[in-house]
C-alpha cells in the first residue's frame, strides 16, 4: 500500500502502475485480478455483479483493481493542475503499462457514492485520445477525483456505498481489439452488432406477453387483424427493447387499453445505435404486408419519440396513419448528452443509473449495460465519433434541426419530469452525478437526467405540445428518465388521452 501526501509527485503502486494525485492525501493499492492471478481484489470492487457479467459477456478482461482511500488536502484544490478531459473536473493521473496496438484499455472508476465514470487514455497534452495505444511504455488516464462530502442533513449514516468518504475503486479492463471483427467505420460497427444481437421487428403487446422477450414477430394474419380497426403501438427508447422498456407498465391499465382497442395492441423493436429514426421507420415499412393501411395511436419513450414521428411521416413517407402520439420523456429536441464530445458523460450517466437507481429487472439491466459496452468498444476503437442512432438525438446536430423543420399533422401529448434525488445513499450518488455531469451539460435547465424537461414538449417548430396535453411531474416526485412507466398516475393519464 502506498501513501498519497497531497503533492504532485508520482507514486508507484507496483505492477507498472503509478498514481499522481495533487490535492489528495491518503492511501492507494493495486490488486492483480487478471485471469490466473493468485492475488484477488477485496470485496470493494467498484462494479456490481450485473456490470461484471456484462463485461465478461462482451469480451472485456479485468486486469487490475486500484483502491484508494483519500481526502482533499485542507484548503487545497482536489485536483490541482490535473483536469479530467471528459468531465472537466479536478482529477488524478493513473499510468499503466501499454499492452500494444491490439489491446484497448479502459479505466472504470466508481466513487464513494457509487457514481461510475468510464475513463479512456489521454495524450501528452491530457486531451482525451481513446485510440492512443502502442505508442509508448505506458498509457495514461485522467480520472475525476470525486472528492465529495455529505451535507449536514445527510449525516454519518449516509457515508457512501463503500462506507467511507473518499473511497474510490478503479478497475482496469482490457479489450483485445484483434478479436473484434468489426467494419472500419463506427456506424457500420454499431449496425453489425445490432444485426446480430437485436431483432428489428413488429410484435404483439398483450397483458399476457408484453414483458416477455419470447414473442414471435407478427405474421400476416396478425397484421390483417391490426388493420380491422384503430390499433395501439408501443415504441421503446435507446439501448433497450420492448419487454425491458415497458415491463413496469401497470397490467390493469394495459388490459383496459387492450379492451378499448379490441385487442389490437402491438410494439416495434428497433435498432437504436446503428440507424437513424427515419431508417428505423423505413425498415418497419418493409415489414407491413402489401402496404396495408393501418390507423394507429402510439405510446413512445425517449428516442422512440423520434421513431414514432418518422412512422407518422415526419422526415419521409408515412408508414402508418397516426392519429395520436403520447411522448413519454421523448428526445423531441434532442439531448446535449448525444453530442459526440459528450458520449463519455452519456455512458457514465446511463451506467450509474442502471447500477444504482432502479431495483429493476435483470433483463433491463442486462440489455442496457450490453448496449453501453458496445458504445465503449466503439469509442475505444474509433474515438469520439458520431454513432448514427445516438447522433440523431444530438440537440445541436443536423438531424434534429432538419427533422423538426418538417410538419407533423398528428395530435401529440407529452409526459415529462424535472428530476431531483431525495434521501439515502442513492440520492447521494445521483446528486454527485448531477454535480459532475448535469450541471456541465444542461446548466440550470430542468431535466430528467437524460433529456431536458421542456425539450419533450416545447418549441417553435412541429414539436410544440399545447399545455392541456402535457403532464409534467415536479421535482419532488423523484421520477427520472427510466421510471415513468412504473407510475400508476402516468399510465392512467396516457390511457385517458388515448381513449378520450
Amino acid at each position: 500500500m502506498a501513501t498519497l501526501d497531497g503533492s504532485a509527485r508520482q507514486v508507484n503502486l507496483g505492477q507498472g502502475i503509478s498514481v499522481r494525485a495533487p490535492g489528495l492525501r491518503g492511501s492507494a493499492e493495486a490488486h492483480n485480478v487478471a485471469p490466473g492471478s493468485t492475488t484477488r481484489a477485496p470485496e470493494v470492487d467498484g462494479s456490481g455483479r450485473a456490470l461484471d457479467a456484462a463485461l465478461a459477456r462482451e469480451g472485456f478482461l479485468r486486469l487490475r483493481v486500484i483502491t484508494l482511500d483519500v481526502a482533499p488536502v485542507p484548503g487545497g484544490a482536489a485536483g490541482g493542475d490535473i483536469r479530467s478531459p471528459a468531465a472537466d473536473l479536478d482529477g488524478m493521473e493513473v499510468s499503466v503499462p501499454d499492452l500494444g496496438d491490439d489491446v484497448a484499455q479502459v479505466l472504470l472508476a466508481v466513487d464513494e457514492n457509487g457514481v461510475v465514470s468510464w475513463n479512456f487514455p489521454v495524450d501528452s497534452a491530457d486531451r482525451l485520445a481513446p485510440t492512443t495505444r502502442g505508442s509508448g511504455a505506458s498509457v495514461r488516464f485522467i480520472v475525476p477525483a470525486f472528492a465529495s462530502v455529505p451535507t449536514p442533513d445527510e449525516g454519518a449514516a449516509n457515508r457512501g456505498v463503500f462506507g467511507l468518504i473518499g473511497r474510490k475503486v478503479l478497475e482496469l479492463v482490457a479489450l483485445p481489439l484483434a478479436e473484434l471483427v468489426v467494419p472500419p467505420l463506427a456506424g457500420a460497427a454499431a449496425r453489425l452488432w445490432e444485426s446480430k444481437s437485436r431483432i428489428a421487428r413488429a410484435r404483439t403487446f398483450t397483458p399476457a406477453n408484453y414483458a416477455s422477450p419470447d414473442v414471435p414477430s407478427l405474421d400476416d394474419a396478425e397484421w390483417q387483424r391490426l388493420a380491422q380497426g384503430r390499433s395501439l403501438w408501443f415504441v421503446h427508447g435507446t439501448f433497450v427493447n420492448t419487454p425491458t422498456a415497458f415491463q413496469a407498465f401497470p397490467p390493469d391499465v394495459l388490459a383496459s387499453l387492450s379492451d378499448a382497442y379490441g385487442g389490437r395492441v402491438a410494439a416495434i423493436d428497433h435498432h437504436t445505435l446503428g440507424l437513424s429514426p427515419v431508417e428505423n421507420a423505413d425498415l418497419v415499412r418493409e415489414l407491413v404486408p402489401d402496404r396495408l393501411d393501418l390507423e394507429v395511436d402510439i405510446v413512445c419513450h425517449s428516442r422512440g419519440g423520434l421513431v414514432s414521428r418518422a412512422l407518422a411521416g415526419q422526415g419521409g413517407e408515412p408508414v402508418f396513419n397516426v392519429r395520436r402520439i403520447v411522448h413519454v420523456a421523448s428526445a423531441n429536441h434532442g439531448t446535449a448528452l448525444a453530442t459526440p464530445s459528450n458520449l463519455v458523460p452519456f455512458i457514465d450517466r446511463i451506467t450509474t443509473i442502471v447500477n444504482l437507481i432502479p431495483d429493476g429487472p435483470a433483463a433491463l439491466v442486462e440489455a442496457t449495460l450490453t448496449s453501453v459496452l458496445v458504445v465503449v468498444k466503439i469509442i475505444a476503437k474509433y474515438g469520439l465519433v458520431g454513432i448514427p442512432g445516438l447522433a440523431a438525438m444530438d440537440s445541436a446536430g443536423d438531424f434534429i434541426k432538419g427533422f423538426n423543420a418538417t410538419e407533423l399533422p398528428t395530435e401529440q401529448y407529452a409526459v415529462a419530469a424535472d428530476f431531483t434525488p431525495s434521501g439515502g445513499w442513492r440520492a447521494m450518488a445521483v446528486r454527485n452525478l448531477e454535480n459532475t455531469v448535469v450541471d456541465r451539460v444542461f446548466g440550470t435547465a430542468a431535466n430528467d437526467l437524460v433529456v431536458p424537461t421542456a425539450g419533450v414538449y416545447e418549441g417553435d417548430d412541429s414539436m410544440a405540445v399545447p399545455e392541456h396535453r402535457r403532464l409534467v411531474l415536479p421535482r419532488e416526485r423523484g421520477v427520472y428518465h427510466g421510471s415513468f412507466f412504473g407510475q400508476p398516475d402516468v399510465a392512467k393519464q396516457i390511457a385517458g388521452w388515448l381513449t378520450g
